[in-house]
Parts: C-alpha cells; sequence; structure tokens
C-alpha cells in the first residue's frame, strides 16, 4: 500500500465506522433426543421471593417507522407458593440446568466448558434466571411462574416432567429432555379437564435474563448486549437485530450517546408485533434461543439499564414469544413442542441446532450474500489452523499470511502501477505548476499522460478496496468470537481483550499498556517510509497522521484483531523489501 492509497483507506475505514454504527439495519428439525444416564433426585431449594417480572417499565418506541409497538408491562401475577421449592437438575458434558417447581421453568443454566475468570481453579459460568425463569409461562393465570407444579425426573432419559392442574381445571403437563449438547426438546401438553371451553391467548413463553459481559475492549458504536428475532415471509427468511433500538428505550441516540437519565426508569419493554419463527437473546459470548414449532405471534424485549444517571448502559436484556391462540373444547388437548438453547456463540454449537439459529453471530449486508460466506470460511479456517496449532495466537498469524499470501499478486500489481506513477511525478508537477489556474485544462493534461504512457491513476487502489470485505470479514470474526475468551498467546493473557499490562500500576494509561498497537503504528510508519511516493502532496501530508489516527482507532480494541492487523502490517513490509530488492538487482534498460 502506497501513500496515495492512504486516502482511500481511510475512506473505508470511516465506512467501516459507520457500519458499526448503523450497519444494524442491513442485514431443519431439532436434534434427536439422546439417551443418557437420569440426572440426581430432585432436591428442596433454599425458599426464595418468588420471580416477578418489573412492572416499572414504561413506554417508549425506538423506531416508529419499524413493524413494531411499544408496550407496558403487565403486572405479574401474585404468588401463591403454598410449597417449598422443588429444584431437578439436567446435565452432560456441557451444560447443567436448574428446573425449579415454582413455576416449572429454569432457574439458571451451568456452561461447564466456560470458566467464569481466568483462574485455574474457577467455576463455571453460571446463567442467572431467577429473576425471570426460563421457559415459564407468563400471562398464563394459574400456569405461571408463581405457581407451584410437581416436578418429577424422567425413567430412562435426562429429562423431567412438570404438572398441574389449575384451579378452572386447565391442566399443564411439560416433558423436557436435554439433548447431547445445548438444546432441550420441550413438549408442553395442555388439557382443558371442564365442561366448557377455554380460551388459551396470549400465552407467553419468558426467556431468561442474560447480563451483559464486562470487558475492557472497546469497539465504538457496537452493542453485544441484544435480542435477535427470526421471521420466514412469503418463502423468505430475514432476521431482525433489535439490540441497537433498545438503547433508543431509554431515549439514547445512536447507541453511543449519553441521554438525560433523570426520571426514566431502569427497566423498558418493548412489544414486536409481528409474527416470529424464534427469539434470541445474547451477550459477547453466551446466548438463548427459543423456537416453538409453530412459531409465535410476537415477542416482548425486556430491557434493563444499570441504576445510574450519570451514565447510559445496558446490563441486561431478556425476551418472551406469545404462542398462537387457542380455544380448547371440554376434554380437549394441545400439544406444543418447543427447541430451547442455552450456551455459547459458537458458530458450530448453533449451526447444529438447525433453525438457522447460527444467524445471530454473522449477518449479511444488502446484495453481499457472499460476505457472510466469507466470514463462515475465515471462521472455519482459524479453528482448523487452531486444531493443529493448539494456539489461537499462531492460528490468527498463520491465518493473517494465508490472506496475505492470496492477495499477494493483487498487491503486488497494484505496488506496480504506482511505481510507474511515481516516474511521471516530474511531468505531473510540471503541469501543476504550470496549469494551476485552469483546473479543468490540467485534468485533461493529466489523463492524456497517463494514456500515453499507459498508467492507471486507481490501479494502486484496487488492492485494497478487494481486500477491505475480507478485513471486515475478519473483523466480525475476530471481535466477539467466544473461541478467543481467555485464549492466551506469548505475553497476552486474553485475545479477546487489550493486554493491559502494568493495570494500576502505571498512572497512564488507565487501563494498562498495550503494546501490540503501539508495534501496528511503528510498523506502519515504517511501511509509508518504504513505499514509492505518488500522488498529491497534500494527501500526502494527510495520511501521515494516518498511523496516529490508527493508534487510538485500535488501542482498546481485542488483541486478536490488533494482532491481525500489525502482522498483515509486517507480511506488507517484507513484500516492499522483496520488490525494492529485485528493482535493485535488475539491471536498468540501455
Amino acid at each position: 500500500m502506497n501513500k496515495s492509497d492512504r486516502i482511500i483507506v481511510a475512506i473505508l475505514f470511516c465506512l467501516l465506522l459507520g457500519w458499526s454504527f448503523y450497519g444494524r439495519k442491513f442485514a431443519p428439525p431439532p436434534p434427536e433426543i439422546s439417551e443418557a444416564p437420569v440426572a440426581e433426585d430432585v432436591v428442596p431449594a433454599e425458599a426464595a421471593p418468588a420471580a416477578a417480572a418489573p412492572t416499572d417499565a414504561a413506554v417508549v418506541d425506538a423506531a416508529p417507522t419499524e413493524a413494531a409497538v411499544a408496550a407496558v408491562e403487565a403486572p405479574a401475577e401474585e404468588a401463591v407458593h403454598e410449597k417449598p421449592e422443588q429444584i431437578a437438575v439436567l446435565e452432560n458434558e456441557m451444560v447443567r440446568l436448574s428446573f425449579s417447581s415454582w413455576g416449572g421453568g429454569i432457574t439458571s443454566a451451568e456452561l461447564s466448558q466456560y470458566p467464569e475468570t481466568m483462574e485455574e481453579d474457577s467455576a463455571p459460568v453460571v446463567l442467572d434466571f431467577a429473576k425471570r425463569p426460563a421457559l415459564t409461562y407468563a400471562d398464563l393465570p394459574g400456569l405461571s411462574v408463581a405457581n407451584d407444579f410437581e416436578i418429577r425426573h424422567l425413567s430412562g432419559l435426562n429429562g423431567v416432567m412438570v404438572e398441574r392442574t389449575d384451579a378452572a381445571g386447565l391442566s399443564l403437563a411439560r416433558v423436557a429432555v436435554l439433548t447431547n449438547n445445548y438444546g432441550l426438546v420441550v413438549t408442553d401438553t395442555i388439557v382443558n379437564k371442564t365442561e366448557s371451553p377455554i380460551s388459551v391467548s396470549k400465552a407467553m413463553v419468558n426467556m431468561g435474563p442474560m447480563p451483559n459481559v464486562q470487558t475492557k475492549a472497546k469497539t465504538r458504536g457496537i452493542s453485544y448486549l441484544g435480542a435477535d428475532t427470526f421471521s420466514t415471509v412469503e418463502g423468505k427468511s430475514k432476521v431482525t437485530f433489535w439490540g441497537k433500538k433498545l438503547a433508543g428505550l431509554f431515549g439514547a441516540k445512536g447507541g453511543c450517546s449519553t441521554p438525560d437519565l433523570r426520571g426514566v426508569p431502569v427497566s423498558r419493554v418493548k412489544d414486536v408485533s409481528d409474527a416470529v419463527d424464534w427469539v434470541a437473546v445474547k451477550n459477547k459470548f453466551f446466548a438463548q434461543v427459543l423456537v416453538p414449532s409453530d412459531g409465535g405471534t410476537m415477542c416482548r424485549i425486556f430491557a434493563a439499564r444499570e441504576d445510574s444517571e450519570a451514565s447510559f448502559t445496558l446490563n441486561e436484556v431478556s425476551a418472551a414469544i406469545t404462542l398462537p391462540d387457542q380455544i380448547l373444547e371440554p376434554g380437549q388437548a394441545v400439544e406444543r413442542t418447543m427447541h430451547y438453547f442455552v450456551g455459547p456463540k459458537k458458530f458450530s454449537e448453533l449451526r447444529a441446532q438447525g433453525n438457522g439459529e447460527d444467524r445471530i453471530m454473522l449477518r449479511s449486508w444488502p446484495f453481499f450474500g457472499w460476505w457472510r460466506g466469507a466470514c463462515i470460511g475465515l471462521l472455519w479456517l482459524l479453528n482448523s489452523l487452531k486444531a493443529v496449532t493448539f494456539n489461537y495466537g499462531v492460528a490468527i498469524i498463520l491465518l493473517t499470511i494465508i490472506v496475505k499470501v492470496v492477495f499477494w499478486p493483487v498487491t503486488h500489481k497494484g505496488t506496480e502501477s504506482m511505481k510507474r506513477m511515481q516516474k511521471l511525478q516530474p511531468q505531473l508537477a510540471k503541469l501543476r505548476e504550470k496549469l494551476k489556474d485552469n483546473p479543468k485544462k490540467l485534468q485533461e493534461k493529466q489523463m492524456l499522460l497517463y494514456r500515453e504512457n499507459n498508467v492507471n491513476p486507481v490501479a494502486g487502489c484496487l488492492p485494497m478496496l478487494i481486500q477491505m470485505p475480507i478485513f471486515i470479514a475478519l473483523f466480525t470474526v475476530l471481535r466477539s468470537a467466544v473461541e478467543l475468551r481467555y485464549a492466551s498467546f506469548l505475553w497476552i493473557a486474553d485475545l479477546s481483550e487489550p493486554e493491559g499490562l502494568l493495570a494500576g500500576v502505571l498512572p497512564f494509561p488507565a487501563g494498562g499498556l498495550n503494546i501490540l498497537p503501539l508495534a501496528m503504528t511503528a510498523t506502519m510508519v515504517l511501511q509509508q517510509r518504504m513505499t514509492p511516493s505518488a500522488g498529491d502532496p497534500q494527501q500526502q501530508k494527510m495520511m501521515a497522521f494516518m498511523p496516529i489516527m490508527m493508534l487510538f482507532v485500535f488501542y482498546n480494541m481485542s488483541s486478536a484483531l490488533v494482532l491481525y492487523w500489525t502482522v498483515s502490517q509486517m507480511l506488507s513490509i517484507l513484500q516492499l523489501f522483496l520488490q525494492q530488492r529485485k528493482d535493485k538487482l535488475t539491471p536498468a534498460p540501455a
């Protein structure tokens, strides 16, 4: 990349940042049940207050033009627990789910393969759903989280049976069976045991609250906490990402401004009126996805912020999906099946669930469906390299080398074009001096000079334009890959975070010292000095500030991203060095 190209790089990088702010709008059956040993017996749990939904939610519509409406959350049914809470546990090698007799839902999910901290003896990550147990019913009086259920393990299957008949004669029997991964197959049978028809309408199934992941890595304009809905209309599927819009419920604009929070409730509710196939809630590394077999008529999203008026941060999101209305005649039963996922935002795991659940990770730009394919391919290649090298840092370096080798001929051709441009600089300078008062004539003479010397003035920019989508794909893959969580490399303790060396020891910077961004800046300066000079001298002066700008942008990004960019710069320097050496050894034409 030469100096005149860097104005294109700056523009493209600004487009990348703009995509971070505004690009959100661009955008098979459940696995077989495997038999597993019966989990441990049901054990009494310590008495705890009944879970209740917040009742202070107010109405603010984030985007009136969207197919969505705002709504105030209905008051929760008053808890009438007469029996002590019982807990039934389902577990496999990956996840441990705790079912409660209070509501028949999941109060916690323990992810066995993901430690909470980097300590060797760290306990696993636990997602606490006590405030809104997952898979409990709302707006179904007598069969909600406020009521007691009978709960027991299933014989021969890694599953539980949950049962209750309310005072009005409506019965719910739930069978929940854990698969051999992070999936749960839930079958609810609702029976009308009365002599009169009963309308089961607007019944909602809750998902547990997802907490925000506290991270040192800062990517301005990007929110990892969010809710996604998947819909199929006229044979076309679409994922709507609501994460950016949730900030608007609290008056925030663009997802990163600080609104006036005086008097603003800490929780908000948004109803999405469109029919949905499934709904997901997620943070940076983990997610829940609920897929009713018959879909839902709408969904409700709950968002909560930190209880502070000084700054705005979303710290929790959950959702509920409304099942289709049903009128049950006397003695009639209706069976509803749901597939529930709770686990890491890992592409292979989500894709294995079917139902397009992997779409919560990677989205496509309009008219660029291949871009999502590039992300999937790069992620597969990264994991394949890690399987061989046993280290994600080494895998990122090898991935960068592979990408650079693939584009080596293109970048070489661009550099050769700019060398020819450099030879024309004396003539171009004379033309600028001679025709400085006649811009139109100057442009005509310049183009004539380019044609006479068979030079394309934009040829040097094409390599960067071609490579930019790959960089964006890598940026997308590396910024929130759960595989990089707590992955170490050399002095870097966590590739998903900035290095943060000597944090708390040095007065500046506050987050600690990050060496990789400094190395990246040094390589950019060296590359500028080695690149043939061409183009407008004023543009060259402006591009001299590019390394400083990139230092500020990348300083607090994840180490994986900065490692990729630094290695890419070093390979560009190597390419320039080899080309310059070749030029010195090649005899000048007679």
